[in-house]
């Protein structure tokens, strides 16, 4: 468990889904968006449902092995807003993940598209798969 944010680290494997019902360190509601990890040849794909969010407002971190997506919806409610039926809230999410050794840390990149974070983690190289020449003698 991290002492800063009091959330439990996860590896990079698919677990089932647990609430994240504080965070001391913030203020506001922390969500913890769904994800996705698929491991293909040459790398990993985090995918992170992250909705009303932009990419000015998502922080992907690394550090120590531990691969951590911070963000807040950029979509706040009007004052005078006054919904009949709500089941969409504004807040924070947070999302952290220990890393595997396979991953090569330098060339880690992410993108934002359509409140959907995609995250790729590539592998370095002596973990990829490779062909053998089969020679003829």
């Amino acid at each position: 468990m991290s002492e800063t944010t009091g959330e439990r680290r996860q590896e990079l494997l698919p677990r089932e889904k647990q609430p994240l019902t504080q965070e001391a360190t913030r203020p506001g509601p922390v969500f913890r968006p769904d994800v996705d990890i698929i491991e293909r040849a040459e790398d990993f794909l985090v995918t992170a449902d992250l909705p009303g969010v932009n990419a000015q407002n998502v922080d992907v971190r690394l550090e120590e092995g531990v691969l951590s997506i911070g963000a807040s919806a950029s979509i706040e409610p009007e004052a005078s807003w006054s919904p009949v039926h709500s089941e969409y809230r504004t807040g924070g999410w947070r999302r952290s993940f220990a890393l595997p050794d396979r991953v090569d840390a330098e060339h880690i990149r992410a993108e934002m598209k359509d409140g959907v974070l995609e995250v790729v983690l590539p592998k370095l190289e002596r973990h990829r798969p490779r062909r053998v020449d089969v020679r003829a003698s």
